[in-house]
């Protein structure tokens, strides 16, 4: 598992660097979207084929999301470049569990949050993410729920 999730970050990685080369990412987390995991399992392949995998990338400047799909697991459409001081309005909502996170952003342009479910092989990426961005610690407090 950790060598695929280091591959996939690192997938994350070059294709910020493809953006804006003179960018230093720092952190990537993983993620899938849709409604809770265990739903989705339910469904089977077919809620598979509909989920897009996330990459939320943190660097020295911005935090940029991309989304790819599921099944190939790269990033391949850049979702949303947000200004690294404007990044703590990102966070709406965090919900932990013992084996999928869920993290709400309010990302640009959409009306609704986006729900990320983040694995408990990604916890570590999401509390740092939480640490790294100003202003969102306050947020969470608040929105903060434990499954």
């Amino acid at each position: 598992m950790s060598e695929k999730k280091l591959n996939l970050q690192s997938q994350a990685r070059r294709a910020v660097l493809k953006i804006d080369p003179t960018e230093r990412p720092r952190l990537v987390l993983l993620a899938i979207d849709g409604p809770s995991q265990y739903l989705m399992g339910a469904i089977g392949l077919l809620g598979m084929l509909v989920q897009h995998a996330y990459f939320v990338t943190v660097t020295d400047r911005a935090v940029y999301v991309h989304r790819g799909p599921r099944t190939k697991s790269a990033p391949s459409e850049l979702v949303a470049v947000v200004p690294l001081g404007e990044a703590g309005g990102l966070v709406h909502e965090v919900k932990r569990g013992k084996v999928w996170n869920a993290l709400f952003l309010k990302l640009p342009g959409r009306a609704r949050p986006l729900r990320l479910n983040v694995s408990s092989h990604s916890r570590p990426e999401l509390e740092s993410f939480l640490k790294k961005l100003p202003g969102a610690a306050a947020t969470t407090e608040a929105g903060v729920r434990t499954a």
